[in-house]
C-alpha cells in the first residue's frame, strides 16, 4: 500500500493542495496501521497500547471525515462544473466508498472509545479485516481524482 500512495503523490503532488492534504494523512494513517499490525509479527506477541489504537482509530476518522466532506464534494463539483452532470465513474465509485466507510466507522465505535480484553481478543481480526478495506478505498479515491486530473486536462486543452 506504501508504494501505491508514493505513486500516487508521484503522479499528483502539488496539483491540488487538498488532494496533497489527502495523501499526506492517508499517508500517516497507513504507518500508525502498520504500526498496529507490527505488534501481531512481534516474537514477544505484545498488543497495541490504548492509546495507539485511539490514535489510530482518531486518524480514521479524521481522515474518512475528510475524503467526505472536502475532497469527494471538490471532485463532484468540479465534474458537475465542467460536464453540467455527474459522471457514471462517481456514480459507481462513491457507492463503494461507502460501503468502506460503514466498516471503518464501526471500527471507530468498537475500538476508538478504549480497550477491554472481550475487544482486544478481536482486534486482530478486525484490523485484517479493516486492511483490504482501506486498500480498495484508497484505489476508488485514486480512481476519483485522476478523474479530476483528466477532466482538468481536458479543459485546459
Amino acid at each position: 500500500m506504501l508504494t501505491r500512495i508514493d505513486k500516487t503523490r508521484q503522479l499528483l503532488a502539488g496539483k491540488n493542495e487538498s488532494i496533497d492534504a489527502l495523501l499526506d494523512a492517508r499517508h500517516e494513517l497507513l504507518v500508525q496501521f502498520v504500526g498496529l499490525l507490527s505488534h501481531k509479527s512481534n516474537r514477544k506477541k505484545c498488543l497495541p497500547s490504548c492509546t495507539q489504537v485511539q490514535d489510530f482509530c482518531q486518524h480514521l476518522v479524521d481522515y474518512i471525515s475528510a475524503g467526505h466532506f472536502e475532497i469527494y464534494q471538490h471532485v463532484i463539483s468540479a465534474i458537475e462544473k465542467a460536464s453540467g452532470r455527474r459522471l457514471s465513474i462517481v456514480n459507481r465509485i462513491l457507492p463503494k466508498i461507502e460501503a468502506t466507510t460503514e466498516f471503518a466507522l464501526s471500527f471507530n465505535d468498537k475500538y476508538g472509545d478504549g480497550l477491554d480484553e472481550d475487544k482486544l481478543l478481536e482486534l486482530d481480526a478486525d484490523l485484517n479485516e479493516l486492511g483490504p478495506l482501506l486498500e480498495e478505498r484508497f484505489r476508488l479515491e485514486d480512481r476519483l481524482v485522476k478523474a479530476l486530473q483528466i477532466l482538468d486536462e481536458i479543459i485546459a486543452a
